[in-house]
């Protein structure tokens, strides 16, 4: 049973003063004639040899407030939170490019954790500052770091100043999606952003259409040829995910308008409907499956919902037979994955032109139920989700632009806060009382049996 040898005036005591280090036993010799005091809950035990008296130290004491301080070791967690997003924002002054780039990258990941209104809402001229001076001189890492954060900064620093925030970054990002010395990530991520950062904040329909125009400039790379071919040199397939971002930005901005000024820009201003339907030939896969749902976000908006009549029913008819090649493609210069996505996502889109159905679908937002049964709807949730990740869920409950986007209430129900899991700690003390709990009954229940014997 033990590896040394056990006196019979040997003490096994437990060590558990601290709750972490349960598993640790010392050896104690005492002289034979001294009686150690107790100190806690003492047992005989007896394993067919000399008899040992294990001794069960356990501060109970120490135990209790592990719970009762829980508020002052959440401020605390808090606090010590807070000073790692100053020393973040800190390093932005780094001279270094790649620590510049490094404290991006952290700062967003850090701010996807938690709301920080009250803390950021004090260095939104320091942020927007930062941010703009990396989007126009940074370089290609950087810039690409400051445009991820650029929407999630915005939603961070609080509605008193986000139009100067708005003012600042908003031209920074337009310019260095179309900026030819950028590399296509950086580029790409820029439109991303910019089509998510105007989405929620910007409430200027000028510069929405602005926004939209700029797109068109961008993705009209990949139209057909003028005798109606597809273009197939290499900056067609290189650009494909830059020409695929500014689709969706264009598709995502789009529901914005009113129909009737939404369907005066699809007649009269580039892109048209039939345009748009000549990107389903790209030979890129993203623009092809960007195409798909612009084409759908485009009919859903113009569409009335009342009669179901939409004054594109006839460029649509046009459209039918790419969309079910699309929908069975099975060519075999196609990589399989690529076959596999394509045929999924035009089945959905053939399906809604032919029948008027869309999938509903829900996700969980923290403790609400986020709902949508429209193509705007799936491709507003989808760039929110990609933008901001896990900072979804934190900014939910606190953010009106973000509630609006999603679809949510106007405001929180008034509710009882949910019931917090407790960590890790609080288990193991649970967990520590009902097993002695257990113990005293069992040896409660020994003793009454060994009595009963006796007698």
């Amino acid at each position: 049973m033990f590896d040394c040898p056990i006196s019979t005036d040997s003490v096994l005591i437990r060590k558990a003063t601290d709750p972490q280090n349960y598993s640790e036993f010392s050896y104690i010799q005492e002289p034979p004639t001294e009686t150690p005091q107790p100190q806690g809950q003492q047992r005989e035990v007896q394993w067919g040899g000399p008899r040992v008296i294990l001794k069960i130290e356990e501060d109970i004491s120490d135990q209790q407030p592990a719970i009762e301080l829980e508020p002052e070791k959440k401020n605390e967690i808090q606090e010590k939170f807070e000073e790692k997003i100053l020393e973040l924002i800190e390093s932005l002054n780094a001279r270094a490019n790649a620590a510049r780039a490094g404290a991006f990258v952290s700062l967003r990941a850090a701010l996807q954790r938690r709301a920080l209104d009250g803390l950021l809402s004090s260095h939104r001229a320091t942020l927007a500052d930062h941010v703009s001076k990396a989007l126009r001189r940074g370089k290609d890492g950087e810039r690409k770091a400051a445009a991820a954060i650029a929407p999630l900064l915005a939603l961070q620093i609080g509605e008193e100043g986000v139009e100067e925030f708005v003012r600042e970054v908003r031209p920074a990002l337009a310019a260095t999606a179309i900026d030819k010395s950028a590399s296509l990530d950086t580029r790409t991520e820029c439109c991303s952003s910019l089509a998510v950062f105007c989405y929620l904040m910007e409430d200027d329909l000028s510069e929405i259409l602005e926004v939209m125009r700029m797109y068109e400039t961008i993705f009209s790379g990949s139209y057909l040829k003028g005798d109606g071919s597809v273009k197939v040199s290499g900056a067609a397939v290189e650009e494909g995910a830059w020409h695929a971002a500014a689709l969706d930005g264009w598709a995502l901005l789009l529901p914005l308008l009113a129909p009737s000024h939404a369907l005066q820009l699809l007649t009269t201003q580039p892109p048209s409907f039939a345009r748009l339907g000549d990107l389903l030939e790209a030979v890129s896969l993203e623009v092809r499956m960007a195409a798909g749902g612009a084409l759908a976000i485009a009919y859903e908006t113009v569409t009335e919902e009342e009669d179901g009549d939409s004054p594109l029913a006839g460029d649509v008819d046009e459209l039918l037979p790419r969309l079910t090649e699309l929908a069975r493609d099975s060519h075999k210069y196609r990589a399989k994955r690529d076959r596999k996505v394509q045929r999924a996502t035009f089945r959905d889109i053939l399906k809604y032109f032919e029948e008027g159905e869309v999938t509903a679908m829900s996700v969980r937002v923290g403790t609400e139920t986020a709902r949508w049964g429209s193509w705007a709807g799936g491709a507003a949730y989808a760039a929110l989700a990609a933008a901001l990740g896990g900072a979804l869920q934190a900014l939910a409950p606190r953010c009106e632009r973000l509630r609006a986007a999603l679809a949510l209430s106007p405001a929180p129900l008034a509710q009882a806060a949910p019931t917090r899991k407790p960590n890790k700690l609080q288990r193991h003390l649970q967990n520590t009382a009902a097993c002695k709990a257990r113990t005293v009954a069992r040896n409660k229940n020994r003793d009454k049996r060994s009595a009963a014997l006796a007698i």
